[in-house]
């Protein structure tokens, strides 16, 4: 079952006449408070912002070139001598 939440956070705006007048027509077109609209409307823009920087988007065959790469055992020469010098911060 679905739970109600409280709204008592309040999210203040500034616009133009010309953007207050576009959003009141639009929220009136969608039967739609203008609060409701503008916050319906940042939700999903920022929903659309969190997934994309949670994910990692890449085309298929750089993604299989990645995980081939980490399947393949082959030392790296750099790496390894990275590794080999003495580290400056002590794990503890």
């Amino acid at each position: 079952m679905g739970r109600t939440l409280t709204k008592d956070k309040r999210i203040e705006a500034r616009a133009d006449a010309v953007a207050h007048d576009l959003i009141t027509r639009a929220a009136s077109l969608s039967n739609e408070t203008l609060s409701s609209f503008v916050v319906k409307a940042a939700l999903e823009k920022a929903e659309v912002l969190i997934a994309r920087a949670d994910r990692t988007f890449m085309p298929a065959e750089q993604f299989d070139a990645l995980i081939a790469s980490l399947d393949d055992l082959t030392p790296v020469e750099e790496v390894v001598r990275l590794f080999a010098h003495e580290r400056r911060i002590a794990r503890t």
